[in-house]
């Protein structure tokens, strides 16, 4: 049998790590760019949807755009790919020939700033790879977020790829927006079709959609999707104090099948949430009541879809479709498309250009103004429903450190959540889209089943023996308080004889009074012997003002690294 083909590869590859889908626009936006400049083979994949290992020497050239996530990490997407450019059989000369440009995402606000990127673009030459052009470190804390540094890397990229790929004779670039291709194709059925009765049964999670379907590449001890009530939703934080944060339990018990713990200390919570505003916005807009149940079929015919199908139209706007984010600029340049008034159409393509960076800064990016009031804010624009599911992306999941031990509370996954909540520069009020998800959550009504599944932490189980350093200020403590908790079981299970390590505890918040999470709890443990030492600083209590990270010294031989919503561990 002859050996099968191998595809030929394009003169531009477009590989993304996105975790939050912001890198991968940027993708996209770097592959339209590239077709206007006639590069029409130019073609775009997730790093794990492409064999890097196989075709990856094959490139001639390659643009990544990836970001970080974590404390330091990769994302989801691309964590089989990055392990597989690590293998020590990958000579110097593996990519030899191959022209690389990394654009990476990241927060100079954390310590491991991009970290992703930089370890990418290291190991790339390494590998024999050759810069195209030098890195580029988009930066959400930038005036302009990553945009202060995406415009003019892409400047110099296509100077270097035109240098390689000129342009044929008489033709110039168009950055202009092109007509959109739908991808999807939308029924409406009639109030009394056999397709309402079934929208209005449709269970999230028990469709045959993908969309509430765990990455192909998470590794931990996920069981599939819980459908979990909430139990306890209550306040912990003083009903005076600024920030309101909440204990959240949510009942697993209906989906454990299994004996084993279906999560440990460390692991983590990754919750779907629902649109609480702006539905109905939407419902005006497309002119469809929230009870009229569509059918939504891929226009390719693939059976395998992300949205279910049929489903009522509130519950796409509600549960699916991600209508409280923060535009991307592409979707203004979409928009520009369908704009009738002239004024409007010309305030779009100046939204979505690079010129127009400071006007998008302080219209969306400042203000945080959402999906559902761009479009109620040109009134204009009439886009099709079935071009609105290309436009706005899927409403993406959150994580939540666990802040319970199953052995300790079986059937129950605890957390601890801090409610964002804020005033945009012109007064506007915000909340976070979970935010208000779970402050809509009251278990003395009707209880929703939220979908959720478990993926693995940071956090490696250990011997009972050893002791351990545990810093968490703030909702940090949410993992430290599962592996306390986990310790407690495993304590009371352990043979009389047996010893058990020592745990000591820092955690530091603002006032004693107001914001000491779990306080009679923690001194609970202290009591109990559960917790052998426990160490608090108060900002706002002490002068002169006094932080926990004060008191290290005092235990120097530990070393860890903690925020308030990541950390680090080592066993100690």
């Amino acid at each position: 049998m002859a050996p099968a083909s191998t595809p030929a590869m394009p003169r531009v590859m477009v590989l993304y790590g996105s975790e939050t889908g912001t890198a991968q626009d940027v993708a996209e936006f770097v592959q339209q760019h590239a077709f206007n400049r006639q590069l029409l083979d130019t073609q775009i994949s997730a790093m794990d949807e492409f064999p890097v290992a196989q075709l990856l020497p094959q490139c001639s050239t390659v643009v990544f755009v990836v970001s970080t996530t974590g404390d330091g990490e990769a994302p989801e997407n691309m964590r089989n790919s990055w392990r597989s450019l690590l293998r020590k059989t990958l000579g110097p000369q593996w990519l030899a020939g191959v022209r690389v440009a990394v654009f990476g995402l990241g927060d100079s606000s954390y310590a491991k700033y991009n970290a992703v990127a930089r370890r990418l673009q290291a190991r790339l030459l390494q590998l024999g790879a050759s810069e195209l052009i030098d890195r580029g470190l988009g930066d959400d804390q930038h005036a302009y977020g990553y945009f202060g540094a995406l415009n003019p890397w892409m400047e110099k990229l296509w100077a270097a790829v035109l240098q390689l790929y000129p342009l044929p004779e008489g033709v110039t670039v168009d950055d202009s927006p092109k007509p959109i291709e739908p991808r999807y194709s939308v029924i409406v059925h009639d109030a009394g079709a056999q397709e309402v009765q079934q929208a209005k049964l449709l269970t999230p999670g028990m469709d045959s959609s993908s969309f509430y379907a765990p990455p192909s590449t998470t590794v931990g001890r996920e069981k599939g999707i819980y459908l979990a009530p909430v139990v306890v939703n209550k306040r912990i934080t003083a009903e005076d104090w600024e920030q309101d944060v909440r204990h959240v339990e949510f009942d697993i018990s209906e989906n454990s099948s299994t004996t084993e713990p279906p999560f440990r200390a460390g692991d983590i919570a990754v919750v779907y949430p629902e649109n609480v505003t702006g539905v109905d916005d939407m419902l005006q807009y497309v002119k469809l009541s929230g009870d009229t149940a569509i059918s939504i079929n891929a226009a390719d015919g693939s059976k395998q879809f992300d949205l279910p199908s049929p489903i009522t139209v509130r519950d796409l706007f509600a549960k699916y479709l991600a209508i409280l984010e923060i535009p991307r600029r592409s979707f203004f340049e979409k928009l520009s498309l369908f704009a009738t008034n002239e004024e409007e159409k010309e305030k779009l393509e100046e939204l979505a250009s690079a010129e127009g960076v400071d006007l998008l800064y302080d219209y969306c990016i400042r203000e945080k103004k959402t999906y559902a009031e761009v479009l109620t804010d040109f009134p204009s624009v009439d886009v099709h429903l079935t071009i609105l599911l290309q436009l706005i992306p899927r409403q993406k999941p959150r994580s939540y450190s666990i802040s319970s031990s199953a052995l300790l509370h079986p059937g129950r996954v605890h957390l601890t959540v801090a409610i964002v909540d804020f005033l945009t520069p012109y007064k506007r009020r915000r909340s976070g889209i979970c935010s208000s998800f779970f402050l809509s959550l009251d278990p003395s009504k009707e209880q929703k089943r939220v979908p959720m599944w478990i993926k693995k932490g940071l956090f490696e189980p250990l011997s009972l023996d050893r002791d351990v350093l545990l810093i968490g200020p703030g909702t940090g403590l949410a993992s430290m308080r599962a592996m306390v908790q986990e310790r407690q079981f495993l304590r009371k299970q352990a043979d009389k004889d047996s010893s058990s390590g020592a745990v000591y505890l820092y955690f530091g918040c603002r006032h004693e009074s107001k914001d000491f999470l779990y306080g009679d709890e923690l001194r609970g443990l202290v009591a109990s012997g559960d917790l052998t030492e426990l160490h608090t600083a108060f900002s706002r209590d002490q002068v002169p003002q006094h932080f926990s990270s004060w008191n290290m010294y005092a235990v120097s031989k530990f070393v860890i690294s903690c925020r308030t919503t990541k950390f680090t561990c080592r066993r100690v």
